[in-house]
């Protein structure tokens, strides 16, 4: 049986329909209280999840929105491809070498889902309910103590041990050094890059920030956008999510992914301290 005809097999008894519409593409309806139709489309090694989520955020709605992404499951975002509609869109690389990639494609579905329901509750100001609560997907697999360096050191790649716990990493970034810091989690392990932080923001430019952190997710793969606010203080960057002990294979995408990000991302995120310059992005879409 051909790896296609392998994913197809598992797509379709992880979903409550599957319809193959190519050789490496499918389209998904989920159930849980309500229809989800996610499309899925394997490229590069990597399977890539895409739902439609709703209309534009208005300027109000994108704080509550952005500022939910990393507590989202699994690499789940909400994305804003160019002035389109809000998507929900998840992106994590099939394994290679370790069989069947059934329980991660369940924990991504089962992600994508969660989210459509954390969008509704962000819309109506109201729980979900007991029809709609989010499924818990079986677990990939807990971790083991000390195969998090080891997963990273067969990546590839350097790292050292931060004080008091964590790992940190240098990303491949010219011109400027950029870490990123990595860490475990209940589900797994985390991944994280800052990129911007300010001691205040004004509201016009906070909106205009999240805004472009909603694009950057509908750009960039496997990554999603975090906001952390504490007090009037505001951090942002990047993060790869991995439910369960991430491969070798799987922290080499993450800490790659978080490069790519601080390449494309870090000089422009710095331009919204400049209030003017938030206004002016903030026209130029229309917000």
């Amino acid at each position: 049986m051909s790896s296609a005809d392998m994913l197809d097999k598992q797509l379709s008894r992880l979903s409550q329909e599957c319809l193959r519409l190519g050789v490496d593409r499918w389209r998904l309806a989920l159930t849980n209280g309500s229809a989800l139709v996610v499309n899925a489309r394997r490229e590069d090694g990597f399977l890539l999840l895409d739902a439609e989520a709703g209309a534009n955020p208005t300027g109000a709605q994108l704080v509550p929105l952005v500022e939910t992404l990393d507590r989202l499951p699994a690499t789940a975002k909400f994305a804003l491809p160019g002035l389109r509609s809000l998507r929900v869109r998840a992106e994590f690389p099939l394994p290679e070498e370790r069989g069947s990639p059934a329980d991660r494609i369940e924990c991504h579905l089962e992600g994508m889902r969660c989210s459509i329901h954390r969008l509704r509750e962000l819309s109506s100001r109201e729980p979900a309910g007991e029809q709609s609560a989010c499924p818990k997907a079986s677990s990939p697999g807990p971790a083991a103590p000390g195969s998090l360096p080891e997963a990273i050191r067969e990546a590839g790649w350097e790292f050292h041990e931060r004080d008091g716990g964590g790992l940190v990493a240098d990303l491949e970034v010219s011109g400027r050094l950029l870490q990123a810091h990595i860490e475990r989690t209940d589900a797994g392990a985390r991944f994280r890059v800052t990129l911007f932080s300010e001691d205040s923001l004004e509201d016009d430019v906070r909106q205009a920030l999240y805004l472009y952190l909603l694009q950057a997710n509908a750009a960039l793969r496997y990554v999603r956008a975090f906001v952390q606010r504490q007090g009037e203080a505001t951090s942002a960057g990047f993060e790869v999510r991995v439910e369960g002990e991430p491969s070798p294979a799987e922290a080499g995408h993450a800490l790659a992914a978080l490069s790519v990000s601080g390449r494309f991302c870090a000089r422009e995120m710095e331009l919204f301290k400049d209030s003017a310059a938030a206004g002016i992005y903030r026209s130029a879409r229309g917000l």
